[in-house]
């Protein structure tokens, strides 16, 4: 066999997955091999060094595979990627009465349902921070996709993916952070007043100094509600105004026992213009006339006591809000002999924590709200089916099976506060084939949840 015969056959081996030792180890095969033929003239000195390049090219190759493997490649100034996300089945079922209709006359879903949510978190440079969600259902206040509601034995109509946030967010110090795009909710709230799953788009700002043991902060936000389109259109047509948001809380974290922890944040909720779609005046009696934003001007105080001092947390949680602009919201609706329904409050208390494998929980508070006391398109679309006008009690308990999986079940029950009053004609159980005068309201839920 030649020596460039030779050559190539030990390459081809060298391809094939042999590894040659560190340096430290002393010459290895190759370079005595090529040492070797070099001297008996079989190969010239410049086939040798060419052999050797190859030969360190293909080594550096195969232990950057061996050695990073499923590496993934950021950029220099991305100094921290967190992938995360969660998987929750459910069953569910809802059901409540048309007060109006003779009889017992009464509505019923039953669904199996499921939600997708994964997204990523980017630490950057110079202070900087974005954020990315994908999830499923299109809607503000819910991600779930019900089984069998597509065209065809398991269609995928429904089934698709949509932006749940991405923002940008600035924190040039300890004490100011600035974020713009759709984010989470800035604010402190509860159930009350703000559905859990609504990611407001627009910027928002938070303000934070601790004196001792009280943390002040205070957060403001600026978010765009409805976008009218056009907003002066040609030929002299009718022109909208885009109806925006503007919030802004002041509040206290005050710990004066490391087992005790006391939360108080007023939050004063403002409204500009109507967009195009929110323009009808609220009556409740209408999908129409449920979702108009005229005459609102809310002032929300959630409070929290929470006591990690026992082998169970304790948690006991309230909050109250008033329309301060109750009595003209009544008036536009054409009820101004109720202009004192204007107030919403909760209370509740929790026990335990359902974070760690052998964790549970278990929760109950009562709700009860007047009908021109929120805003119908930002309060929960479970517990009382995104409707006014209800007072009743929710029970909640978790189960944590291990540090990922938990079961967690809902219950609720509400009638309606004022029976004189309806209670707004949007929800599951609203709409056209639906009703305006719930009664006898019932949920249950049955959740699996998996976190990734």
């Amino acid at each position: 066999m030649s020596g460039c015969a030779l050559l190539a056959a030990w390459l081809g081996v060298c391809g094939a997955g042999g590894q040659q030792p560190p340096p430290s180890a002393g010459p290895s095969e190759a370079e005595v091999l090529l040492n070797l033929l070099e001297q008996k003239g079989l190969i010239t000195a410049q086939e040798a060094a060419q052999t050797r390049q190859e030969l360190s090219r293909r080594l550096t190759r195969a232990q950057t595979v061996q050695e990073e493997p499923g590496r993934v490649t950021l950029r220099s100034w991305v100094e921290k990627l967190d992938l995360y996300g969660d998987l929750r089945l459910r069953f569910e079922h809802r059901s409540g009465e048309d007060d109006l209709a003779a009889g017992d006359d009464r509505m019923e879903r039953n669904r199996w349902r499921y939600r997708l949510r994964a997204g990523a978190n980017l630490d950057l440079g110079e202070s900087w921070r974005a954020g990315i969600r994908i999830e499923t259902g299109p809607g503000g206040r819910s991600s779930n996709v019900t089984f069998g509601d597509d065209s065809g034995p398991w269609g995928k109509e429904s089934d698709r993916l949509f932006v749940g946030l991405l923002y940008l967010q600035w924190a040039p110090s300890q004490w100011l952070t600035l974020t713009a795009g759709r984010q989470e909710n800035p604010f402190v709230t509860t159930v009350l007043a703000w559905d859990h799953d609504l990611a407001p788009e627009g910027v928002s700002e938070k303000v934070r100094y601790r004196s001792g043991s009280v943390e002040w902060f205070a957060t403001f936000g600026q978010f765009l509600y409805d976008d009218a389109n056009p907003d002066n259109p040609f030929g002299g047509g009718p022109s909208w105004a885009d109806a925006f948001l503007f919030g802004q809380q002041v509040g206290a974290r005050w710990t004066p026992h490391k087992d005790w922890k006391i939360t108080v944040a007023p939050l004063l909720t403002l409204y500009s213009g109507a967009g195009d779609s929110f323009r009808t005046p609220f009556t409740g009696l209408t999908p129409a006339g449920t979702v108009g934003i005229n005459d609102l001007a809310l002032l929300e105080l959630p409070v929290e006591l929470a006591w990690s001092g026992w082998t169970v947390p304790v948690r006991v949680f309230g909050d109250f809000a008033v329309n301060l602009d109750g009595s003209d919201r009544a008036r536009a609706a054409g009820q101004a002999a109720y202009d004192d329904e204007v107030y919403a409050w909760l209370a509740g208390v929790e026990l335990g924590s359902a974070r760690k494998k052998g964790g549970w929980s278990a929760r109950v508070f009562y709700l009860e709200h007047g009908l021109f006391a929120l805003d119908p398109n930002l309060v929960d679309s479970d517990l009382f089916d995104s409707r006014l006008n209800l007072r009743g009690v929710a029970w909640q308990a978790s189960y944590a099976f291990t540090d990922f999986l938990s079961l967690s079940l809902t219950y609720a029950r509400a009638e309606r506060k004022e029976k004189a009053l309806p209670t707004g004609a949007v929800g599951d159980l609203g709409g056209s084939s639906g009703t305006a005068w719930l009664d006898d309201y019932q949920l249950f839920q049955a959740d699996l949840n998996l976190r990734f």
